[in-house]
């Protein structure tokens, strides 16, 4: 019998029962972006949020583990920043089930980062995570068809307004198979610039469908 990485009870997987339910998924997300709405009357087929009414990311539709707030969102930053990798697997035991309901054949493909952040990181969190899910869905996992070629600032160090100038240009894709339909993985969507600008990367390569898995989603 394991015990709970959180709170050291017995557990049949990484997280506990009542720890697993301290990640609240959004009861009503946007169909697209899966921010939380709080537009109550609006109809379900048509449950988009400001943002996606105004304008469609580049992506097809985004599933979450959790909003963004504690415990997990400190379970990202003791990933990300401390090299706590066991909380990468929490983060793939609570996403793998939502993305259940698409395609077994649409493979993974992780975030990447730029190769300064990786090598003073020393790690890809978004990688991490990745090659995890793989093994508990039986996806296979892309590698090295989508880099990020230019240093950007962190975009959380940035006001909403200048987050989607800073990654614009900030991927490029190599190779030239590529799959139809994709699932790009990473911890945290924010304001979905990052994602958007990976997905209209990879379709101007040729890929028809993205969607993304991540483990929070943002409430703002």
């Amino acid at each position: 019998m394991n015990r709970c990485v959180v709170c050291h009870c017995h557990a049949e997987k990484l997280l506990c029962r009542g720890c697993q339910q301290l990640i609240q998924a959004p009861a009503a997300g946007c169909h697209v972006c899966a921010k939380p709405l709080t537009e109550i009357n609006q109809p379900v087929d048509n449950r988009l949020c400001a943002d996606c009414r105004k304008e469609r990311p580049a992506f097809d539709g985004i599933a979450c583990a959790g909003i963004y707030q504690p415990p997990g969102s400190e379970w990202v930053m003791a990933l990300k920043f401390s090299g706590q990798l066991h909380w990468a697997r929490a983060m793939a035991e609570l996403m793998s089930p939502v993305i259940t309901d698409w395609p077994l054949d649409w493979p993974l493909l992780a975030m990447p980062l730029h190769r300064k952040r990786l090598q003073k990181r020393g790690y890809n969190q978004a990688h991490e995570i990745t090659r995890l899910m793989a093994q508990a869905s039986g996806r296979r996992v892309l590698s090295d068809c989508l880099e990020r070629s230019q240093y950007t600032a962190m975009q959380a160090t940035l006001p909403e307004k200048k987050r989607r100038a800073n990654v614009r240009h900030a991927f490029t894709v190599n190779g030239s198979v590529l799959p139809e339909a994709l699932i790009l993985v990473d911890d945290v969507l924010t304001t979905g610039q990052t994602l958007s600008a990976a997905a209209t990367a990879l379709k101007q390569a040729g890929v028809t469908t993205v969607y993304g898995a991540v483990f929070l989603r943002s409430g703002g």
